[in-house]
């Protein structure tokens, strides 16, 4: 593939060389590439797996593939999950808030006033900032909005990464030097990491994902909307959109070539994507994010009693809802006692199929989607956790949903309909 790439001069024999296998293969979905000698009806144009990428990252997904001679070829294709709510990251830009998905966020880093005019040098007319060693690409909101009123740099030619805001205010000393603080959101796409520089950063949020309107669907750098708690609208950000739009990934999916790039980070190979969520009772566990189906809210209302159990309508089947909270305290929780919220505010459930069934888990709060790894897992302490292991830097409990189900219920398992 490598040989392939250069004779079609897709890559510069130096490219090629600095080049990992994992990166080698992953270039038969660069457009126009193909291993076959000959051009057919059927082959050689290179225009096979370049379609399948571009179709898949349209609708939000990534596409992968892992390969090993002598052991056999992983092609992994994620397709996001259909949340009605997620975790994100409200930023502002001006009098606007954006929404920026917490499963793209990798950390926040703020240069206070005077630091950032040291701190942010430039490569051909582009701003980077070393984050411990590594070289990040630097994005301004603003200017990939349109709102391309950034200050020049200084006539000193210092190295100068102007406030997002606009013009600074005539305030006192310590307000300006916070209006003219760097805020960085360092983000990641298709694999790569780049630093999105924002006016300000307020807090994460659980928000509803709206779709776009037919006026905006197609700029790239939005995903969708959400109406925050003030009724106003808020516009989700496309983190992959906005690094193709930026030039910091190729509109193809490639990622830009970089002579720094982190050969210490955990192969991807080694990780899995997880739910995180916390219980009614303030647990913080976590689960398989393959084995979820969707994520709901109910009404409180909407709860009924079959039995000895607590069920919803939904979808067609009336669906059981399990307490994760009263799973490790040795007593049956009941959904409709209050527990964990009043009777106005909605109920968040995990659902998940078993033996071809919906099945809810209730949990007090859903925190993030993310990737981890988990090959360092400590022993379980009680009955209903697989595992605990840790997460984001705190330790977290693995839910073995098998085991609530069979304890819960029984007929689950027992064969019988």
């Amino acid at each position: 593939v490598r040989a392939k790439a250069v004779e079609k001069n897709q890559i510069s024999q130096e490219q090629a060389a600095r080049m990992s296998d994992h990166e080698a293969v992953n270039l038969i979905f660069a457009a126009g590439l193909s291993t076959a000698q000959e051009v057919t009806n059927i082959s050689g144009r290179g225009v096979g797996m370049d379609v399948v990428r571009t179709n898949i990252e349209k609708i939000g997904g990534t596409v992968d593939i892992v390969s090993q001679a002598g052991v056999g070829t992983t092609l992994r294709v994620k397709i996001p999950l259909t949340l009605a709510i997620i975790p994100a990251l409200i930023v502002t830009s001006g009098d606007d808030r954006y929404a920026i998905p917490q499963v793209s966020l990798l950390e926040l880093v703020r240069l206070e006033y005077k630091e950032g005019e040291r701190a942010i040098e430039y490569i051909q007319g582009s701003p980077v900032y070393r984050l411990r060693g590594k070289l990040l690409p630097l994005v301004h909101l603003r200017k990939q909005l349109g709102f391309d009123d950034l200050k020049p740099p200084t006539p000193d030619g210092n190295n100068t990464i102007m406030e997002a805001g606009g013009q600074a205010k005539s305030t006192d000393s310590s307000e300006e030097e916070a209006e003219q603080a760097v805020n960085i959101v360092v983000l990641q796409a298709e694999g790569r990491q780049f630093g999105l520089i924002v006016e300000r950063v307020q807090d994460t949020e659980e928000i509803v994902v709206k779709p776009l309107g037919k006026q905006i669907k197609s700029i790239s750098a939005f995903a969708g909307t959400t109406i925050m708690g003030d009724g106003k609208v808020a516009l989700i950000l496309d983190v992959l959109g906005l690094a193709q739009q930026a030039h910091v990934v190729s509109r193809k999916g490639e990622q830009i070539p970089m002579d720094a790039v982190d050969s210490d980070t955990v192969g991807e190979d080694e990780r899995e994507a997880v739910l995180l969520f916390k219980t009614t009772d303030d647990e913080r566990m976590a689960m398989p994010l393959d084995v979820v189906d969707r994520l709901e809210e109910f009404p409180f209302e909407a709860i009924e009693r079959a039995g000895a159990l607590n069920v919803v309508q939904y979808r067609g089947e009336i669906m059981p809802l399990i307490e994760v909270s009263g799973q490790f305290t040795g007593a049956s929780k009941s959904l409709n006692n209050g527990d964990g919220g009043g009777e106005d505010d909605p109920i968040h459930v995990v659902v998940f199929s078993m033996e071809g069934r919906s099945v809810g888990l209730r949990v007090g709060k859903i925190l993030d989607v993310t990737e981890e790894d988990l090959s360092a897992k400590g022993q379980s302490g009680r009955d209903g956790v697989l595992f605990t292991t840790v997460i984001q830097g705190m330790v977290t409990e693995f839910i073995d949903t098998a085991a609530v189900v069979r304890r819960t219920i029984p007929v689950f398992t027992s064969g019988v309909n």
